[in-house]
């Protein structure tokens, strides 16, 4: 069987393949083989499915040919099958793998020229088999054949759509490419139908139609697959007709045509074996698989056609969601529900005959104005009668398995508690800097096992509880000049509980100082390309690499073999609250010994206590007290302390309390804290405590984290007009004879607040002192997590399980979503009242650089915040679906986009607009000046500007609004002082001048009396200076690339006003504080 032996090549190439790449694949000599390795292995996929229809094809008069074509090419794969497999049973054994690699060359060169030979007889033998399936009344192939096949070409539409086939924006076709993603949508629709008809037990002659037509629509999606393999050379796939072409055979498959809705009608509505019962996990599985097929095209319907009535289409929404309970049931608890199988089974077969019924009716309805089949009110009773049959099923089902469900299901939603919790604060200034206390010893211990000892690579793990300080200590060993010192190269990686290998080396190879290069370089990179880059880079020097927090061993599984052993002293240091990670995690058979975090003192509890409430002051004696028995302060801060139990965390969060409350209110919280429990989830009630503390309007924002992943360092600008976006900053009713504060002022002192109640913790700051990132606690992280499903504020859903298994409330307000783009789209979401939208992929940007979004910007207009920062649009314009979503308050996108269409001022309540760009100058249009609510305009990206357009300014109102813009690129001439007259009130400006007219000039920048921070850039050195003209109450300068005409005396005195200035000037930088 040729195919089998296809299979058993691919088979010994993957062995062959994990077996080279397990040493240096450039010491190997495989890095230069691997691109013919992948095409091999490529065009032998492609093969398979002409082989199956070669091989099991019927038709008498095809009999011949088709063997004569397998005689032809069965010769090369078997030829060049065994030479494969005898040189992967050489590869187990060989030390010298350069050899293998130099003997399987030619094996691959000449196999992959053989198969390519082909190509024509392919392409011809797919054009006769499609003619004579369409002149035949029933199929060549069985209908387990036939499922083969479809799962082959599936396979092709998937290695296509996975394998960066469109390697440049020249070749990329979106269109194309949303298409062929349909393909394989619809392809998988006509699999399940068939396994769901033969689990019913449908007589062969009634399937006799529905497998003619199949096997039609799956000759020709084979033959456009394997033409799509050859993009690049193929005039064919170039021309606009092709799109037309698929678009053709998807209405094919779709039921929008009488003879094809029949077909379809006819199967489930045949006799049923009485035996086709739930009776084995295949079966459950035949079931979910065609209930999801159901479900993606209810849902295409739903968001893809408008033509229904509105009757018509509330039942459409309540089908939609009873479906989807349905495959929370058949996911979670069919254990249950043995009882229910065949009621089940009928109300899915009942619920697929209404929605091919209006697939139909959908588009009949758009030509006639009438339905083919039936009235609209029988279209809607029918939705009417499936409806109530799924009600049942949900009545019957809800109260057995509502506790076996896992919690993200929604169908029994609970209440917004709302409560009054507000305290007045001390008014005391947060401490942003990490205060350390009773680490010393520790410290000292981890650094003399780093510094001293065996010059082997050895690991060091840091084992405690959580909150115990495991981080604080590794940062502060990390951070130790001693440490610094000794070795040449240090790496710092944060793990955290969900990971993907491929990002944590990127993250590792970033903190080594060359984060530019290889954020370029990852794009085209794969996990063994950056293990073996990590490695290199490692090779022959002293290193140090922190894992922090490390949940599962997996991690350095997947890392061990980029950290060289070259015995000279380096060192792996963990973090771990798991005792059997810290114990997996070995280099050899040689046992680790852990470091255990001790717990704090009673004296050092106190200390830090101390410390986080009052700043470096000792405990101030209360000036009064409640009653006179009352105890003084002191001697209550201490027993708090005690109550705290040693964990640090613990300590942190009660200060937080405590600093915001009268000194009288410290014996409340002492009686608290007395009831916190000794044992690893003692934070827990630490953090009820101060989020029962906090005021109403810092909840939100607190809540609001919940949103971001586990231990992510947030911008903090992002954050605030994400705040201002959603509504939980307003603005406050100004003191008479002041100006209002600005929302983001306030936004900013939320922040604040949060920081000083020690919630939130400082990541990084900024030049002039303020806080630029910021993170908090996974312990924290969690319990917002937790709180803001509780209160209906926030759902978070990861990966494709909890995405396809949520069952939404018809008014949810904010998801935020950690999966694969093809997942969230795989699952059929469907909740049109969602305000606020944030998607981070879970993996690499590259495995999602072909992201279609145009179902987000068709389903969810009601969308007030919309986060695609994480997520590469590749598309060559800017998807012009947005303008309909006109609620718009922040919008974040990422793309090749290099112009903004001027449809977008019907975004018109647009706060925050946010494009990270590929490359080059991205052009914004004149309606932009339109867009008077703009606060915040970013367009920023590895060398990318924005331009602003400058004519006929004096019929524009300009964005007297805007607060911050980057990065626009201007002239040394009267345009740019125009432009700027037009955005008066800005307070950060990043600019560039443009090379072409940067050789000499003034730029005028003092009448804008609002400007605190300005970045300037020079796209490349100008021949002459430049001059500048600052206002006066600028705070914050950076200047890059240019020749300044002043001295440093001079430009001291000319810039006095400053807080901070930043230079770089002749390849010189330097520093000036007022």
């Amino acid at each position: 069987m040729a195919s089998t032996r296809v299979d058993s090549v691919l088979h010994n190439l993957e062995l062959l393949q994990n077996n080279l790449e397990k040493r240096d694949s450039f010491e190997t000599g495989f890095s230069n083989l691997r691109e013919g390795f992948e095409a091999l292995k490529l065009n032998l996929l492609f093969l398979k499915p002409v082989l199956l229809c070669a091989r099991n094809w019927s038709n008498d008069q095809l009999k011949v040919r088709l063997r004569a074509f397998l005689s032809k090419i069965e010769a090369p794969v078997n030829r060049s099958g065994m030479d494969i497999k005898s040189l992967n049973l050489r590869s187990k054994s060989s030390f010298n793998l350069k050899s293998v690699v130099t003997a399987l060359k030619p094996v691959v060169s000449n196999l992959l020229r053989n198969i390519e030979s082909f190509k024509q007889d392919i392409i011809d033998i797919y054009d006769t088999l499609s003619s004579c399936s369409s002149s035949e009344s029933g199929s060549c192939l069985r209908d387990y054949e036939l499922v083969d096949f479809i799962d082959s070409v599936l396979q092709n539409l998937i290695d296509l759509l996975s394998r960066r086939h469109f390697e440049s924006m020249e070749d990329y076709n979106s269109a194309l490419h949303a298409h062929i993603e349909a393909l394989e949508d619809k392809l998988t629709f006509l699999k399940n139908f068939i396994g769901f008809a033969k689990f019913l037990g449908v007589e062969e002659r009634e399937l006799g139609d529905l497998l003619a037509h199949v096997q039609v629509v799956a000759l020709n999606a084979a033959r456009l697959s394997y033409k799509c393999l050859f993009y690049k050379e193929d005039e064919e796939m170039h021309d606009p007709r092709m799109c037309s072409i698929i678009s053709e055979l998807l209405e094919k498959i779709n039921p929008v045509d009488l003879q094809v809705y029949e077909t379809y009608a006819k199967v489930l509505k045949a006799p049923k074996s009485p035996e086709s019962l739930l009776t084995t996990q295949t079966d459950m599985q035949i079931l979910k698989d065609f209930n999801d097929s159901l479900i993606s095209s209810l849902w295409e319907l739903l968001w893809c056609r408008t033509s229904f009535a509105v009757s018509v289409k509330d039942q459409m929404k309540r089908l939609y969601e009873g479906l989807r309970f349905l495959r929370s049931i058949l996911n979670e608890a069919q254990e249950n529900m043995n009882e229910l199988n065949d009621k089940i089974v009928a109300v899915i077969s009942e619920a697929g005959i209404v929605i091919f019924s209006l697939f139909l009716n959908g588009v009949k309805e758009v030509e006639v104005d009438s339905l083919v089949v039936g009235e609209s009110a029988d279209c809607c009773a029918m939705l009417v009668t499936t409806n109530n049959s799924v009600k049942l099923i949900v009545d019957v089902s809800g109260s057995r398995i509502s506790g076996s469900l896992p919690h993200y299901h929604s169908f029994r939603g609970q209440e917004v508690r709302k409560t009054t919790r507000f305290k007045p604060s001390r008014g005391r200034a947060p401490i942003t800097r990490e205060i350390v206390v009773g680490l010393e010893d520790e410290a000292q211990k981890v650094i003399n096992r780093l510094n001293r000892g065996s010059t082997k690579l050895q690991i060091v793990p840091i084992v405690g509880m959580p909150g115990l300080g495991k981080t604080t200590l590794a940062k502060k060993v990390y951070n130790d000049p001693r440490v610094q010192g000794h070795f040449r190269i240090i790496l710092w990686c944060t793990v955290s509980q969900e990971y993907n290998l491929k990002n944590l080396l990127v993250q590792i190879l970033s903190s080594v100082g060359i984060q530019g290069r290889v954020n370029e370089e990852h794009k085209v990179l794969d996990e063994i390309d950056l293990m073996l880059y990590l490695k290199r880079l490692l090779l022959r020097n002293r290193y140090l690499v922190v894992l922090d927090d490390v949940w599962d061993i997996g991690v350095w599984h997947g890392l061990r073999h980029s950290f060289p052993d070259d015995s000279t002293g380096s060192r792996i240091l963990i973090t771990t609250r798991e005792s059997s990670v810290a114990s997996e995690v070995r280099i050899g058979v040689d046992s680790v010994e852990h470091h255990n975090l001790r717990e704090l003192t009673k004296e050092e509890s106190w200390e830090l206590l101390q410390k986080k409430v009052f700043g470096e002051a000792d405990c101030p004696q209360p000036l009064r007290m409640l009653e006179a028995h009352c105890p003084p302060l002191r001697m209550l801060g201490e027993k708090i302390a005690r109550n705290c139990k040693g964990l640090p965390l613990t300590i942190v969060i009660i200060a937080g309390i405590l600093s915001t409350i009268e000194d009288e209110a410290w014996s409340e919280v002492d009686s608290l804290t007395s009831a916190i429990a000794y044992d690893t989830d003692r934070c827990k009630y630490t953090l009820e405590l101060s989020y029962m503390n906090l005021p109403l309007h810092l909840i939100p924002c607190l809540l609001y984290f919940g949103a971001f992943r586990e231990d992510q360092e947030i911008e903090t600008e992002k954050l605030t007009r994400l705040w201002i976006a959603e509504g939980f900053v307003s603005a406050e009713e100004p003191v008479q004879d002041t100006e209002p504060k600005r929302l983001e002022d306030l936004a900013e002192e939320y922040m604040m607040d949060l920081i000083g109640r020690n919630l939130i913790m400082v990541a990084k700051q900024g030049h002039t002192g303020g806080v630029k990132t910021c993170r908090i606690h996974d312990l924290l992280h969690e319990f917002c997590k937790d709180r803001a499903k509780q209160e209906n504020f926030l759902q978070v859903l990861r990966g494709y399980g909890e995405l396809s298994t949520f069952n939404e409330r018809p008014y949810f307000e904010r998801l935020s979503i950690w999966s694969k783009v093809e997942q969230f789209k795989k699952s059929r979401l469907f909740c049109p009242q969602l305000c606020s939208l944030l998607l981070f992929s879970q993996i690499e940007e590259t495995d999602s650089f072909m992201a279609d979004m145009s179902f987000v910007f068709g389903i969810y207009k009601k969308l007030r915040v919309l986060d695609l920062e994480q997520i590469f649009l590749r598309h060559k314009v800017f998807p012009r679906e947005v303008e309909a979503l006109v609620e718009l308050r922040y919008l974040g996108v990422q793309g090749a986009m290099s112009s903004i269409p001027s449809t977008i001022d019907k975004l018109s309540n647009l706060e925050t607009f946010v494009m990270i760009a590929e490359s080059g100058t991205v052009s914004l249009p004149d309606t932009i000046w339109n867009m008077t609510k703009l606060r915040h305009l970013h367009v920023v990206g590895w060398n990318v500007t924005c331009s602003l357009p400058s004519e006929n300014l004096e019929n524009t109102s300009g964005l007297s609004n805007l607060d911050t813009l980057s990065t626009l690129i201007v002239t040394l001439d009267d345009r740019a002082e125009n432009i700027m007259r037009k955005i008066p009130n800005v307070r950060q400006l990043k600019i560039q001048l443009s090379a072409a007219e940067c050789s000499v000039g003034c730029c005028n920048l003092s009448h804008l009396s609002s400007l605190e921070a300005l970045e300037v850039l020079a796209e490349s050195l100008p021949s002459n200076p430049v001059e500048f003209s600052f206002p006066l109450q600028l705070k914050e300068l950076v200047l890059g690339g240019l020749y300044l005409p002043w001295s440093d005396r001079y430009l001291s005195f000319f810039l006095a006003p400053l807080t901070e200035i930043l230079c770089t000037s002749n390849f010189q930088m330097w520093l000036c504080r007022k």
